[in-house]
């Protein structure tokens, strides 16, 4: 595994970890295969051309995106693992890869120790209040054809939270041992050399630091944020975190403004 940190904006980061050398058991997990059937399920739905399937599952994409992005990102990154706990791969440090232009070294570790814990209270509290509704959606199944939605979205919003607390604990490990190596790379630097440069010229120009969030990537540039690390997956979670990130900025505009 190796991390990314890809800076949405001025005050907010995104981590990303990728899978190295995956390891395939010869009998999947009882959870592997339900996320496999249940993944199975949604694209056959999602790709029908009417009906309520197809209604379900353009609800439940909605819903998706509106998943705040610290929680996806989080979700990237496995579980702690028995052996890693235990202390049988203590000495393999974890590269965290980040553009230098934007990320001074020094700054990695504390942008990742905030990552790791600022929604961990969130995500434990809707943990249990998911886990809590389910026994009360339950009786729903006895509506007959349609399943029952509402258990599985709570079932659903129930492990994406416990995915994320793992993906927290396991950074917090990580931490903890020094077992986090920065590693500064070119390649994705150069997305953000343009923005870097303009923010250069206006505090010249000024002569003021600048204080004022804004955002440090365009929508454009998550296809090619994706390209340079080689994640084809990074296009969507840097879409995501794009959009999410610029409405709350205008939002925080709105409210800073006098009535």
């Amino acid at each position: 595994m190796r991390l990314f940190l890809i800076p949405i904006s001025t005050r907010r980061t995104l981590v990303y970890a990728q899978r190295l050398n995956k390891i395939t058991h010869a009998e999947p997990s009882y959870a592997d295969k339900v996320s496999a059937k249940a993944a199975s399920i949604w694209l056959q739905w999602e790709t029908g051309k009417s009906g309520w399937q197809r209604w379900i599952t353009d609800a439940g994409n909605k819903l998706f995106n509106r998943i705040p992005h610290e929680e996806w990102s989080l979700k990237s990154i496995p579980p702690l693992s028995a052996r890693r706990r235990d202390g049988e791969v203590d000495k393999q440090t974890i590269e965290v890869l980040y553009p230098p232009s934007v990320i001074e070294e020094k700054n990695v570790s504390p942008i990742l120790q905030r990552l790791s814990t600022e929604r961990n209270q969130i995500h434990r509290t809707r943990m249990i209040w998911s886990m809590v509704g389910m026994p009360i959606v339950a009786p729903f199944a006895i509506v007959p054809v349609i399943p029952n939605i509402p258990f599985f979205y709570l079932l659903y919003r129930a492990f994406s939270h416990w995915k994320a607390l793992s993906g927290a604990k396991h950074l917090e490990f990580l931490l903890s041992r020094n077992l986090l190596a920065p590693t500064p790379t070119a390649s994705l630097d150069s997305v953000y050399i343009p923005t870097t440069l303009k923010m250069e010229a206006w505090k010249k120009e000024s002569g003021k630091p600048v204080n004022q969030e804004f955002m440090l990537i365009r929508k454009e540039h998550a296809q090619e944020i994706a390209s340079v690390t080689g994640i084809p997956a990074l296009a969507m979670e840097c879409e995501r975190a794009y959009k999410q990130v610029e409405e709350q900025i205008k939002e925080d505009l709105k409210k800073k403004k006098p009535e």
